[in-house]
């Protein structure tokens, strides 16, 4: 590691727009995964809150069967 590495800034922490709310959430939670025809899938995510109030639809861990 060098000097530099250790000196820089931290990055700033992951806060995705709430998909209820629109706020910026530090602790999201995923509430939806739409699939594309190429690239990543597209995730929502939802504030506490929201996801509580809302539901959370299925995710790319869950098994569905």
């Amino acid at each position: 590691m060098t000097r530099e590495a250790l000196l820089h800034d931290a990055p700033d922490p992951f806060t995705p727009p709430c998909a209820y709310c629109a706020q910026p959430t530090g602790a999201p939670v995923i509430v939806g995964v739409t699939e594309r025809a190429s690239g990543p899938p597209m995730v929502q995510y939802a504030c506490p809150g929201c996801a509580a109030e809302h539901g959370a639809g299925p995710s790319p861990d869950d098994v569905i069967g």
